[in-house]
């Protein structure tokens, strides 16, 4: 029994073991958890995909059309195994798995504790986990982010050699244009990046490095610039893409309330925003290092010194900055948004939690924060924060050395919560019942076919058909009939998707009631699960 239990306690003790529940448990989510389709963003960047490989891609004025690093690779993905949805998202999920492989092999051996740490927090995150299954930039720029600042980690201190500083240098720069590639956001790190870089000039540090850095990122954005003015006409297009996305984004209503909504966005607004979305479980365990008094935490060269600094350095930018250079407007407060900061939130935890572990002084600041947290969350979030504060509280009051893996099991069980809920939950949207009835009856090779749906569908239907829709097939809205197209077709079909109707974040109106009424002759033709297909006669609306 003593040899069973300290296997256990060393398997549990081992980052290994963490990394490899946290790349399962992101595995399982993956394919459990995956809804198929989520008519948004994925849909621009599958197109942009399916034209990168079949020919026709083009600048549309749409600021996403500029994330190469987005869909480019997707269209690989599409040559290599065919359009699917596991082929559309396997992209995230390739970087997903790459964020947390990097950060397991950089800390593993020197910093095995706080590695642990940092791959529950960030591999179990609600929001991280939720959007491995979309065709998003996020978890994209999360892996480029993450590369970004270990390569500064690793120049935090004096580079062996020249070689080493400029084969550093070039690849610092490189991995910046493909962040930049994926989403602009990538902004967010260049505070940070001028504050190592003031404090290793004024040291005369690895100039080399900054140099090579300095003058391989010139090259690359004359180049990325020429080939825009070559291709597009304006070498500034993408920017002026992105301002005209800004200012449709925003309506008069936000200039009419902004004098009202600046004060609590720039003050408490984030605060509550962390504990609403989880992002306060990492922010939490990282205030625990404010208490570690060792004097060499002060330095650039100390791990939670450098990575403390790269926390506040992005987050004060995103917390008083503006997205529009055009007027004052601070960065809406979605999770995803947060992506770049992530990886610095949860080291800098880690590394708290390895210096401070043990302490009764830091139990008892975990448990008076998580039980603020329960006190100011919503009842969801409360089943998360109310167990911890319990849990933290029990380890202030039994006085013993408790081993750090209790608190990472603690934190592991109660941040898979909600991932574990919509792994069992069934689906929402329903794509695979649509697939299959398109696939199964809305797929003829000859005739003269249409389809009502509703309007969320008609801007999205095209995706069922892997972008190559039938030329025999029309698709309209249910207030579009009857039409002169109608009354000329073999077969007129209804299709209700009531998951897609009922969606709460698609936030449509109608429903299988306020349709049916509008076609009494309407028949069944086919239904799967939520998903009806409906004939309607030729005549009946004469």
């Amino acid at each position: 029994m003593p040899q069973l239990f300290s296997l256990f306690q060393r398997t549990l003790s081992s980052p290994c073991f963490w990394f490899l529940a946290v790349i399962g448990f992101t595995l399982a989510y993956f394919f459990l958890a995956h809804e198929g389709f989520y008519y948004g963003d994925d849909y621009s960047y599958s197109l942009y995909a399916h034209q990168m490989l079949h020919g026709g891609f083009h600048f549309d004025d749409y600021s996403f059309c500029h994330r190469f690093m987005v869909f480019v690779p997707t269209a690989l993905f599409y040559w290599l195994w065919g359009m699917n949805v596991y082929t559309t998202t396997l992209w995230p999920l390739l970087c997903t798995l790459g964020t947390l492989l990097l950060l397991y092999l950089t800390f593993r051996k020197t910093h095995p504790v706080a590695i642990s740490w940092a791959l529950v927090l960030l591999g179990l995150y609600y929001f991280q986990l939720n959007t491995v299954n979309y065709l998003y930039p996020d978890n994209i720029l999360l892996f480029f982010t993450t590369a970004c600042l270990l390569v500064l980690y690793k120049a935090r201190n004096l580079l062996s050699s020249a070689k080493q500083e400029i084969f550093w240098g070039v690849a610092f720069a490189g991995l910046n244009l493909l962040a930049f590639l994926t989403k602009e956001t990538i902004v967010y790190t260049v505070p940070f990046y001028l504050c190592l870089l003031v404090v290793q000039v004024i040291k005369r540090e690895n100039l080399r490095f900054w140099l090579a850095a300095g003058l391989t990122g010139v090259i690359l954005l004359a180049g990325y610039f020429l080939l825009y003015k070559i291709f597009s006409g304006d070498a500034l297009q993408r920017f002026k893409d992105i301002a005209a996305a800004g200012r449709a984004d925003t309506g008069e209503e936000y200039f009419a309330s902004r004098a009202a909504s600046l004060l609590p966005r720039l003050t408490y607004a984030p605060l509550l925003f962390f504990v609403g979305s989880g992002l306060v479980f990492p922010v939490a365990f990282a205030v625990t290092g404010l208490f570690n008094k060792r004097s060499a935490s002060l330095r650039l060269s100390h791990s939670l010194t450098f990575w403390t600094l790269a926390a506040l350095s992005m987050l004060l930018p995103i917390w008083f900055g503006s997205v529009s250079l055009e007027y004052y407007k601070p960065m809406p407060l979605l999770p995803r948004m947060f992506h770049p900061l992530l990886p610095a939130f949860c080291l800098v935890a880690g590394l708290a939690i390895e210096q401070t572990w043990g302490k009764r002084s830091q139990f008892l600041l975990l448990t008076l924060l998580f039980g603020a947290c329960a006190l100011l969350s919503d009842q969801k979030m409360l089943v998360m924060y109310a167990p911890l504060a319990l849990f933290f509280a029990g380890l202030f009051l039994w006085n013993r050395p408790w081993p750090h893996w209790m608190g990472l099991m603690a934190v592991a069980g109660v941040l898979a919560i909600r991932p574990v809920y919509f792994m069992l939950k069934p689906t929402v949207s329903y794509y695979s019942e649509q697939k299959e009835i398109v696939d199964q009856h809305l797929n003829h090779p000859q005739g003269k076919y249409v389809v009502l749906m509703d309007s969320t569908l008609l801007n999205r239907y095209e995706y069922f058909y892997g972008f190559d829709v039938p030329k025999n097939y029309s698709f309209q809205k249910y207030s579009a009939y009857p039409t002169t197209s109608t009354q000329s077709a073999d077969t007129i079909f209804l299709l209700i998707n009531n998951g897609v109707l009922e969606h709460p974040e698609l936030m449509i109106k109608q429903r299988e009631k306020d349709i049916l009424p509008l076609f009494p002759s309407a028949k069944l033709l086919d239904q799967k699960g939520k998903v009806k297909l409906f004939t309607l006669p030729k005549d009946s609306f004469r």
